[in-house]
Parts: structure tokens; sequence; C-alpha cells
């Protein structure tokens, strides 16, 4: 069982969409489940929750505090396979039998799907590409590829940190710990809508201090009101 966990916050204009393509390029429906924690949404996402018939919790608390989302929703699952999505992916088509492939063959604890941007243009294609590179060279997967491990691994690895920001990173470094994990080639598309209404470039530099912050070992919990925030806008 693939147990698939969403974070979500003002979410109602993407949110049915992920669903959707959960449902469709699943190659076994009976064997996943989602569970999506909201953090308090006020633009109606709850209400298409319940439309999308999807399990779900209200927890206004978290807000600001997705690693506090994410552990919560783990404690919900029935599944031996997690996997975490934002709520405004595109899940490759088999998304859940790839998972499964590469657990088996690479006997890798966890991994995530190749980054791609929904925005097709030449400044998204040169973020794509330096993201890509990027994280070939620090092993570190942020939570928009799709982030995957077995359940024994995630509580091995303690969970996701109580980091407000780069809480994807410290994971990926608690797994890399208790073993490897796999980047699967095919590609989780994301929504670019940050990078679209905050300046492609601007928002990019931003990111580019907290990652280079955060390899260095620097506090970056100052920049999280201000991220969420952006992100609360969306």
């Amino acid at each position: 069982m693939l147990s698939i966990v969403i974070p979500t916050l003002n979410e109602s204009s993407r949110i049915l969409d992920t669903i959707r393509l959960i449902r469709e390029h699943a190659c076994d429906s009976s064997r996943y489940e989602i569970v999506v924690i909201d953090a308090g949404s006020t633009d109606g996402t709850v209400a298409l929750l319940e439309q999308a018939n999807v399990r779900h919790e209200v927890k206004p608390a978290f807000k600001g505090l997705k690693y506090k989302s994410l552990n919560y929703g783990v404690s919900l699952t029935v599944g031996d396979t997690l996997l975490f999505l934002d709520a405004d992916c595109a899940v490759p088509r088999f998304f859940d039998q790839l998972i499964v492939d590469a657990l088996k063959r690479t006997r890798a604890v966890g991994g995530a799907f190749e980054f791609r941007s929904e925005n097709r243009s030449f400044a998204f294609k040169l973020i794509e590409i330096i993201n890509r590179v990027r994280y070939r060279l620090d092993g570190h997967y942020f939570g928009d590829q799709g982030l995957f491990c077995t359940k024994e691994a995630f509580e091995g690895a303690g969970g996701y940190p109580g980091e407000p920001l780069m809480e994807a990173a410290h994971f990926c470094r608690a797994l890399r710990k208790l073993g490897k994990l796999h980047l699967i080639k095919q590609s989780l598309t994301t929504s670019s809508r940050r990078f679209e209404q905050g300046g492609p470039a601007k928002v990019f530099f931003k990111d580019t201090i907290i990652w280079l912050r955060f390899l260095a070992g620097l506090d970056v919990k100052k920049y999280a009101p201000g991220y969420w925030g952006e992100n609360e806008k969306d």
C-alpha cells in the first residue's frame, strides 16, 4: 500500500487537478490512499476536499509549519510506503509502480522524482536545469519533487525534523544516514506560480541564498515567515 500525504493551505485553484491526476495516473487504484492535512484554508479548499472524497483533517495550528502537517499525515496512514506531494503538482503516469520498482530494484530507503517546471519558457527551463544539477551535486531533494520512502525509513529517521524551512532537505539528510536515495528519471511537474508571481530571477535569487545558507550550516529559520507568507497569497 502506498500512502500519499499532501499538505494544503489555500489550494482551491489546484488541489482537485492534483488529486485527479493521482487517480488517473496510478497503475493500481486499489493499492494507494490519499491523506490531506489542511493548515486552515480560507478559500474553499476544504469543501473541495470533501467533494473529492479524500481523507482530510484541518489543523490551523500547523500554518507555516509544513513539517507538522507531513508528520501528522503519516500518523493517519496505513501503507508501508510513503509519498509526499505538494498540492499543486502533476504526478507522472504509473508513478506508484515507479516507486515500487525503484525501492525493490535499488534497495533504496527512499528517493524522489526528476524536477520539471510546468512553465516551459526559457527562464524556467534554465531554472529547471540548475535545479537538476544542484540536487545531483548535493543530494538533497526538495518537496516539489515528490519525496518517497518506506515507512520503516521514515520512522528510523525520526520523521520530518522540526524545521520551518528546508524541511525536505533536512529529511533527505536524515534518510541518507539509513541508506541510499534513488532519483526516478520520470519527472514530477511542479507549479511555477510562485516564480511567475514573484518574478523568476528574484525568487530564484532568494531561494539560492536560503539553499547556500543551509549547505553552510547557517540558520535559515528567519526566512520562514516571509517564504510561507508569500506562498499563502498564491
